[in-house]
């Protein structure tokens, strides 16, 4: 008998691809970009060619999000937010 090829267990993930945050944050991936350039999401790490986002940064940079109505910047209207589907 062989030894398994890989061992089913369950790893918690520490990182996500651009992919994977638009999903998380139901937005398109160029939402994520126009986002991390307007600093409401950090800069992706980087390795080689590959970007990823760590989870942890992700979270502490929407902590920091304006509540609803207040605008990040100035605590004002959300008339600045360029990224937030309007109706």
């Amino acid at each position: 008998m062989s030894a398994p090829t890989s061992i089913n267990r369950t790893v918690p993930r520490i990182s996500l691809n651009r992919v994977e945050v638009a999903l998380a944050l139901g937005v398109s991936v160029n939402t994520v970009d126009e986002m991390v350039d307007e600093g409401y999401l950090p800069q992706p790490k980087r390795w080689h060619t590959r970007k990823v986002w760590l989870i942890s940064e992700i979270e502490a940079f929407m902590s920091e999000w304006p509540s609803d109505g207040m605008n990040k910047k100035t605590g004002g209207d959300a008339d600045g937010d360029s990224w937030r589907a309007s109706a």
